[in-house]
């Protein structure tokens, strides 16, 4: 599962935290120069599908997007934050595969030691050859999540335009081949659900597609209103009304066969924020790192000049984590659907 510097500290010290130790566990960290930030790089900005209820559907934030990162922005990169970073996500944002060398990224992150690589697809490109898993699994990949929004060919097809179901078939069987060799690779699936495709986690359609040996991970969102798409229902009614016999099978679906599910409950469905003490904000903050051929880490990173260490220094932030641990610090508003602040089933 991703390594989360949060849940991190909580093992390091044992349970619920209260916000003092929650944030000296953060502060201890830093100063001894341990691994502290999650890295969720886009190396390219853009997409070979037009999912309805991704902000790529609309034109003019596809026309936004645009970049690919070179080999020496990566170079900067990695010689400025792979060596703090816990984990390394390859795709947030935009489409990986459609970068010409994931596997160079892949190796980077593994010759700097970090702990937990993760690539985020709908891996269409992997199904048609142009990309190789096996070869980034081998150069040290840890884990896929597949963006799927339907299990049957119409309404995977309708959701995701450009899309090809022939393909996710393929796709599975490739991914069985990885983990026959590669046991310990984790697979992941995230869900999207809305009215339209709510019916397709009834029954076993689910199940026939994936069998019962290749997820290792399930996560269930609601679909919400992230502006800029294409898809404009988002009544949660019929996910509300169908709960035990779609959402709620799926989990209990995923308990009998040893499953992580990441789900609301049937009370979360509408849920889509909740207040997140100041202690786990300024965590979130401080560890998240987004990286694009446009962005890196902060506005106020430099990453010509800058490595974790120089900005950290400059901006005072060991003083300013062993401060707030006792300081009362501001709560704010999460999203709960994006954040994924379910229980794990």
């Amino acid at each position: 599962m991703a390594i989360n510097v949060y849940k991190l500290i909580k093992m390091a010290t044992g349970g619920r935290l209260p916000r003092p130790l929650r944030m000296l566990g953060l502060w201890g960290m830093h100063v001894a120069g341990k691994r502290t930030i999650g890295i969720f790089i886009d190396p390219v900005l853009a997409c070979n599908l037009r999912c309805k209820m991704c902000y790529f559907s609309d034109a003019e934030k596809r026309a936004s997007m645009k970049g690919k990162m070179d080999s020496r922005q990566l170079d900067l990169v990695e010689k400025a934050l792979f060596h703090r970073a816990l984990k390394l996500q390859i795709g947030c944002g935009a489409e990986p595969t459609l970068y010409s060398d994931l596997e160079d990224i892949v190796k980077r992150g593994k010759r700097a030691g970090i702990p937990y690589i993760s690539l985020t697809t709908n891996g269409q490109l992997i199904a048609s050859g142009r990309v190789d898993l096996m070869a980034l699994v081998d150069a040290g990949l840890n884990e896929i999540t597949l963006s799927q929004h339907g299990v049957d060919k119409e309404t995977y097809e309708f959701l995701m335009p450009g899309a090809d179901y022939d393909k996710l078939l393929r796709l599975v069987e490739i991914i069985r081949e990885v983990k026959k060799k590669h046991p310990e690779f984790v697979v992941r699936i995230n869900f999207t659900v809305n009215s339209l495709n709510v019916d397709n986690l009834a029954g076993d359609g689910f199940w026939r597609l994936w069998g019962d040996d290749v997820l290792n991970v399930v996560q269930l969102r609601p679909v919400q209103d992230l502006g800029e798409s294409e898809w404009r229902d988002f009544d949660h009614t019929s996910l509300k009304e169908k709960y035990d016999t779609t959402i709620g099978a799926i989990v209990e679906g995923c308990k009998a066969r040893g499953i992580t599910c990441l789900a609301p409950d049937l009370n979360q469905i509408d849920a889509v924020n909740e207040t997140q003490d100041a202690a786990t904000a300024t965590i979130e903050d401080f560890s998240y790192c987004y990286v694009s051929p446009a962005a890196c880490y902060k506005p106020d990173f430099d990453l010509e000049s800058d490595t974790y260490e120089t900005y950290h220094k400059r901006n005072h932030s060991a003083r300013r984590l062993f401060v707030s641990a006792f300081g009362g610090g501001k709560s704010r508003q999460r999203n709960t659907s994006k954040k994924l602040n379910y229980k794990v089933r």
